[in-house]
């Protein structure tokens, strides 16, 4: 428990009354220099792995897309992917190194990452090679032809929470006792009436949702830093009404050392807080943007047009050999990586991320 964080948020409640969720979030989350992501990078050795951690094979797949991509556009001479919260850059290592030719040489990379601590951790490990460059925010992007891409980002957006009471939706905000931070229930204002309207024929009394602020304009903002190309959001989530349906009580969970928990008032500082994506409020927000939105496809179905297939029976012929030569120790080594390239498209879990496309 951070208590700078619980003295911060025990003034912002004072003088402002008890805070909308998003805000709540977005001080334990994200300020400085007590915020979760101020001393986290997903990863490894994080609360978490994203499949970029895995296993290397996530960014050679992934440029195999990237390389079509690249081919659908004429192919041009430069094209650019700005990627958002890319952690350790463990994506863009992987694609880097396993682009080769024309492609190889066209690629940049872009990383948009506003917090100074992440950024100096990606240019430690990829060194200063011209096809790298860094900026905060999208806004600071000059118009690119190429790809916008978001791998498990939008789920740390910041959300309000509302809950169907007795007599109609409430919001649930955050208040405090003397002694701790708890859930206060307030009346709607017109914003929040807005915001869980769509869900309101789908939901009982006494069960959330979460909705989260800031998509529209980030999605806007993408599609005005995209001169040509396409918006790549891979993340877990649902469409609607499924996304309300399927999690009566709200979808938000933390993350502390790899547990899962239900407590975002704990370990202020050392906890994550994350929901899940509405696809559909996604989508809307990519064609009001004036963007063209393809079809989603789960993560599995995805990986799979990219070959994965092809990849794990060629782990399995090089088990094979390995174990007849008598190479235990290489043997082992390749059954390892296969399980983690399979986790990939795995079943109710990697596999079942959605992967959303909109093209400018």
């Amino acid at each position: 428990m951070s208590p700078e964080l619980l003295h911060l948020l025990r003034q912002q409640i004072r003088t402002s009354g008890p805070l909308r969720f998003d805000t709540f979030m977005d001080t334990v989350l994200y300020s400085d220099p007590h915020g979760y992501y101020r001393h986290n990078v997903p990863g490894a050795d994080s609360d978490y792995r994203t499949a970029p951690s895995l296993t290397p094979w996530f960014g050679k797949l992934v440029a195999r897309d990237l390389k079509s991509a690249w081919k659908a556009l004429g192919p041009p001479e430069e094209f650019t992917v700005a990627e958002v919260g890319a952690g350790n850059a463990d994506l863009a290592a992987s694609v880097v190194s396993a682009a080769t030719g024309p492609f190889a040489a066209a690629l940049r990379w872009i990383f948009v990452e506003p917090i100074e601590f992440v950024a100096s951790l990606q240019k430690g490990r990829l060194g200063s090679l011209d096809r790298f460059s860094w900026v905060e925010r999208l806004e600071d992007l000059a118009p690119l032809t190429g790809v916008i891409l978001a791998n498990e980002v939008l789920d740390n957006f910041g959300f309000r929470i509302f809950k169907i009471g007795e007599f109609g939706p409430m919001e649930v905000r955050v208040g405090a006792t003397r002694t701790a931070l708890q859930e206060v229930l307030t009346p709607l204002d017109a914003d929040g009436e807005a915001m869980v309207g769509p869900a309101l024929k789908h939901l009982e009394e006494g069960d959330r949702v979460e909705v989260r602020t800031g998509v529209e304009a980030w999605v806007a903002q993408a599609a005005r830093a995209l001169h040509r190309g396409s918006l790549l959001v891979v993340d877990y989530g649902d469409v609607e009404p499924e996304i309300w349906t399927k999690r009566p009580s709200g979808s938000m969970v933390t993350y502390r050392q790899g547990r899962l928990g239900l407590d975002p008032f704990s370990d202020l500082g050392s906890t994550d807080i994350t929901a899940h994506v509405n696809f559909s409020e996604l989508a809307r927000a990519a064609e009001r943007a004036g963007m063209q939105v393809c079809p989603l496809r789960t993560q599995r179905e995805w990986l799979e047009s990219l070959r994965l297939g092809k990849v794990i029976e060629e782990f399995r012929q090089s088990e094979a050999i390995a174990r007849f030569e008598g190479r235990h120790g290489d043997w082992v080594g390749l059954v390892a990586e296969r399980s983690r390239v399979e986790t990939l498209a795995g079943r109710g879990g990697l596999g079942d991320y959605l992967v959303f496309k909109a093209v400018n």
